[in-house]
């Protein structure tokens, strides 16, 4: 636990930047480029949240995902993987590609750099993805 308590809160680590005035898009920003964007438990649970208000906002057509800095997602941060599997991992409510999922609003994912494993299934859970050169998808389940 005392590893955990030196990760970031979620509070800037998942950006949601609301439509600007004439646009009906929103734009999300998995906001921790110093890890890569590797996600922790609140992240995981900030982005899924995130998914949900979108979805309810009648006034957005489409949701940008993306991710700073030079990794799109690098999957769950291992030094936070026990925190990040505690529980109900199965919680829909918590789970950000369940959100995806049910998010009626398409989702442009604008990938650059890494997408790996979580990261990777996020990527999945688009409906369509913009991939630049330096794109790079990688599932490690599969060894």
């Amino acid at each position: 636990m005392a590893a955990s308590s030196s990760l970031p809160d979620s509070g800037d680590l998942i950006l949601v930047e609301p439509a600007r005035p004439g646009s009906q898009v929103a734009v999300v920003t998995i906001n921790r480029p110093d890890a890569l964007n590797a996600l922790t438990r609140p992240m995981m649970i900030s982005l899924a949240a995130a998914f949900r208000r979108l979805d309810a906002d009648d006034g957005l057509a489409a949701v940008v995902l993306t991710g700073r800095g030079r990794s799109f997602c690098s999957g769950v941060d291992l030094k936070a993987a026990e925190e990040a599997f505690k529980g109900d991992v199965n919680d829909p409510a918590a789970n950000p590609v369940t959100q995806m999922e049910l998010c009626r609003k398409p989702i442009v994912g604008a990938v650059a750099g890494f997408a790996v494993t979580a990261g990777f299934e996020i990527a999945l859970a688009c409906d369509l993805l913009v991939a630049g050169r330096s794109a790079k998808f990688l599932d490690t389940h599969a060894k």
